[in-house]
């Protein structure tokens, strides 16, 4: 069968399995086998799939037709221009973490610090933490998650992508591990997704990705109700704290860093305009 053909045939399945964006699907995943640009498939379309490609493809395209997210399938996730391995170990990144990302990198106060120390709570697949290393040099990073699993993720991302001498990995329950007043900044994508809505979540998340890292209790707030409390602990006079948080969750989560000390607490939207990324501050 030439390429075209088989190209055409995928994208009908996967639609009929209810793919989203069927042919891009199939085309990413054959371009990926074949081990070229997906961007140069026309040229290729008249010729002949080798079987070897052919039958590791349509291990691809049955992983696709039962509702595994494309980034498992193809084994990496794009982050802030950098490729990260990414598997059911820990959560597909997004950009609304790209978002915090960036909230994070503009903050002139805290990489004006000496040598800043930074958490990254929950760091799954290390995308955040790998990210801030290296587009900050200057600063000492740690990672931290209670999955082992997750942690030896984000260990190979950080060798992969010359990181590995830049973050140091810790698997541990929040920050509990972390002493007092020893921090410059806390960053968190914790789990926020209220339990009684994880069956209503698409079924590629639902059904694929680490429910730890989702289930953030019956209000979506177990994890950063204890998670804010010790930030204030850990951080120093004019530490920084930011967290993820669901687009609902606003409110509450500012009533928790205003009870629990933080000031300068603000709230900041994504690119669709949803509430989803919390600030706040120590005084000092």
């Amino acid at each position: 069968m030439i390429v075209g053909d088989a190209l055409r045939l995928a994208a009908a399945r996967l639609l009929r399995a209810g793919v989203e964006s069927p042919r891009i699907a199939a085309e990413w995943t054959l371009a990926a086998r074949l081990g070229i640009d997906r961007l140069e498939l026309p040229m290729r379309h008249r010729e002949a799939l080798a079987f070897p490609c052919a039958q590791a493809w349509e291990a691809d395209l049955e992983h696709l037709a039962a509702g595994e997210p494309i980034q498992y399938v193809m084994g990496s996730a794009v982050f802030f221009g950098r490729e990260f391995r990414v598997d059911s170990r820990a959560l597909i990144p997004r950009p609304e973490t790209e978002e915090l990302a960036c909230r994070v990198l503009a903050c002139g106060e805290l990489w004006a610090r000496p040598k800043p120390g930074v958490c990254d709570v929950g760091t799954g697949s290390g995308c955040l933490a790998i990210t801030l290393a290296l587009e900050r040099p200057g600063a000492v990073l740690q990672g931290s998650d209670l999955s082992g699993a997750a942690l030896a993720l984000a260990s190979e991302n950080a060798r992969r992508l010359g990181a590995e001498s830049r973050v140091r990995w810790i698997c541990a329950d929040l920050l509990d591990w972390v002493e007092d007043a020893s921090l410059d900044a806390v960053v968190s994508n914790p789990p926020y997704v209220e339990s009684g809505a994880l069956a209503m979540l698409d079924r590629q998340v639902r059904d694929f990705e680490p429910g730890m890292a989702l289930d953030g209790g019956p209000d979506g707030l177990r994890v950063i109700r204890r998670l804010i409390p010790q930030a204030f602990r850990t951080l120093l006079p004019g530490g920084r704290l930011w967290l993820e948080i669901g687009e609902t969750q606003a409110g509450a989560v500012s009533a928790l860093a205003q009870s629990a000390g933080f000031r300068d607490i603000a709230v900041a939207t994504d690119i669709a305009g949803r509430d989803r990324i919390l600030s706040a501050r120590i005084a000092g």
